[in-house]
């Protein structure tokens, strides 16, 4: 079996997603590509990106009001065997106006065609979109809206349709342990990136504190304690309990780990974490290349994440158990 090494991306590919279908046989990935929605495929997890396999959604020119600035796509099957890919965009030529958009497939494979679905938050300056399904068919999103008081907190509902929103919406995040407001982001308080992990018969939302081009970028933990498959604990502040230390920081000369997402081996026994991470440090907090990282995560007897740091450029990586040679 051959082995791989991090990062998975030779470019700056920020923001990733990536999931097994075992009904193709593929790893599918998407990342934040600027004006166009890109999505990529490979049956090798190490090679995702560089298998040059992909297939262009869209291209931001004004269409449908998408002018580019799309960020952070993420791509969920719905209970009717179609895919939907979550995402936002800047919906003004001018930069500003950010809003989440929606595109569904129109068959079972996602390299077929897509069609727009349109924008679900016409009027909220909202990004980072990731979507959950229930055990009865529920689904609910969770994204990072910005507020005037709290910066950018993490809100969750109920999704009508893969592309309606319901009702109730909650805020159930915001930035407030030192460690997710470390300068300058205790001014610009900071918590986005967020996806649902089950893990046994617990459900965790992951999500990301400070800034995405901060050497202290890193991954905290909200855990469910309401009952399953009740619409309104589920979008319940009280019923979401946020951990009071990360899961995931810098480490082996990897800076600002996060905005993760996490999928299943092909054989569904170990669950591996997508993230991006500077290869320098960057404690002037600008514009750097963030490189797409995947690896291995661990919980301890509880079923409760085991912290860790990234592997480092040097770690030689197993591919995830079940994946075809």
């Amino acid at each position: 079996m051959t082995t791989f090494h991090n990062p998975v991306s030779p470019f700056d590919a920020p923001d990733p997603y990536m999931t097994y279908d075992p009904d193709t046989g593929y790893y599918y990935a998407l990342f934040t590509r600027g004006s166009r929605l890109e999505l990529f495929r490979s049956r090798h997890a190490g090679h995702i990106v560089t298998d040059a396999d992909s297939k262009i959604i869209v291209m931001a020119n004004g269409d449908n009001n998408i002018w580019g600035d799309i960020w952070a796509p993420e791509m969920h099957r719905a209970p009717n065997g179609l895919w939907y890919i979550y995402t936002s965009c800047r919906v003004t030529k001018e930069p500003g106006q950010k809003r989440l958009m929606i595109f569904g497939s129109e068959t079972a494979d996602p390299f077929g065609d897509w069609q727009f679905c349109g924008f679900p938050t016409p009027d909220v300056f909202s990004i980072d979109p990731t979507v959950y399904t229930d055990k009865n068919g529920q689904q609910y999103i969770c994204y990072s809206r910005v507020d005037p008081k709290l910066g950018q907190v993490l809100d969750i509902r109920p999704l009508v349709t893969p592309y309606t929103f319901g009702e109730p919406c909650s805020m159930i995040a915001y930035a407030e342990y030192d460690w997710e407001l470390v300068p300058p982001y205790d001014r610009s308080p900071i918590n986005e990136g967020a996806f649902f992990v089950e893990q046994g018969d617990r459900l965790y939302i992951v999500y990301s504190g400070n800034g995405c081009w901060s050497d202290e970028y890193c991954l905290g933990v909200l855990e469910f304690t309401g009952r399953p498959g009740n619409v309104a604990d589920m979008c319940s502040a009280d019923c979401w309990k946020k951990h009071p230390t990360p899961i995931f920081e810098k480490g082996n000369d990897v800076y600002g780990p996060g905005h993760a997402s996490f999928f299943r081996s092909p054989d569904g026994t170990e669950l591996w974490c997508a993230y991006h991470g500077m290869k320098e440090t960057n404690p002037s907090v600008t514009g750097a290349p963030r490189y797409f990282n995947i690896q291995k995560m661990a919980f301890d007897e509880t079923g409760f994440f085991v912290p860790a740091v990234p592997c480092g450029y040097e770690c030689e990586i197993v591919p995830p158990a079940g994946e075809s040679d």
